[in-house]
C-alpha cells in the first residue's frame, strides 16, 4: 500500500441514476486511460452509456464509487454486473483518474467491489483487457492474491485478452451494509 499523507478516501456505492461521479472519473481520464478503460478511443459518454453506467441495482449490477473525503470529488469507480446465464459470474471494470493512479485507489475499489460479489453469490469476475494494459493485470493479480483467489487467461488477441479472476473463499448472502465500506488515507494528488 502507498505511503500515508493524510488523504481520506471514502467507498460508498453510487445510486441508481446518480451520473455526477460517472462524469467526473471520465473527465479525470487522458485519452490514453480511456483508450484502455473501454478498448477503444472514446472522447465522450453518451446520454445512452451514462443511463446504463447509472443503472445499478445493489445486486445484480453494482457500482462504487472512490471519492475524496476533503472535496467529495470521485476518484475511481469499480463495477460488476452479473452474468444473465451464469449468475455466479459478473464483469467487471475499474477506471481511476489519472491524478489518482497508482496510489491505490484501484486496489481500495476493487477490494471492496469483490466482497460485495462474494456476497451476493459472485465468485467469477470476468474482464476483458488490452494485452498492454499492465496496470489491471497487476491489479488483477494483487485482488486474487488478497482473496486467496487465482486468474486465469481465457483468450488472448492482439486486441484484447480475456480474464476471469475466480474469487475464492465463501460469500455470504447479505451484502454489506456502506457504512462498512473502507475509508483509508492515500497519498494526495
Amino acid at each position: 500500500m502507498p505511503v500515508d499523507t493524510g488523504a481520506a478516501v471514502r467507498v460508498r456505492a453510487l445510486q441508481p441514476g446518480e451520473t455526477q461521479p460517472l462524469t467526473q472519473v471520465f473527465d479525470g481520464l487522458g485519452q490514453r486511460s480511456r483508450e484502455l478503460r473501454f478498448l477503444a478511443p472514446v472522447n465522450h459518454l453518451t446520454a445512452a452509456a451514462l443511463t446504463h453506467l447509472a443503472s445499478v441495482d445493489d445486486h445484480d449490477h453494482v457500482a462504487l464509487v472512490a471519492e475524496s473525503l476533503a472535496d467529495g470529488r470521485a476518484l475511481g469507480i469499480a463495477r460488476f454486473v452479473r452474468d444473465a446465464t451464469d449468475r455466479a459470474s459478473a464483469d467487471v471494470a475499474v477506471a481511476v483518474v489519472d491524478a489518482w493512479q497508482g496510489r491505490g485507489v484501484g486496489a481500495l475499489l476493487a477490494s471492496a467491489l469483490a466482497d460485495r460479489a462474494r456476497a451476493a453469490g459472485i465468485h467469477r469476475f470476468t474482464l476483458m483487457v488490452r494485452p498492454d494494459n499492465v496496470a489491471v493485470v497487476r491489479l488483477a493479480v494483487g485482488v486474487a492474491g488478497a482473496l486467496a483467489g487465482h486468474i486465469e487467461r481465457v483468450a488472448v488477441d492482439r486486441e484484447a485478452m480475456e480474464l476471469v479472476l475466480v474469487l475464492d473463499g465463501q460469500g455470504s448472502d447479505e451484502l454489506p451494509e456502506p457504512s462498512s465500506f473502507p475509508r483509508q488515507r492515500l497519498p494526495e494528488a
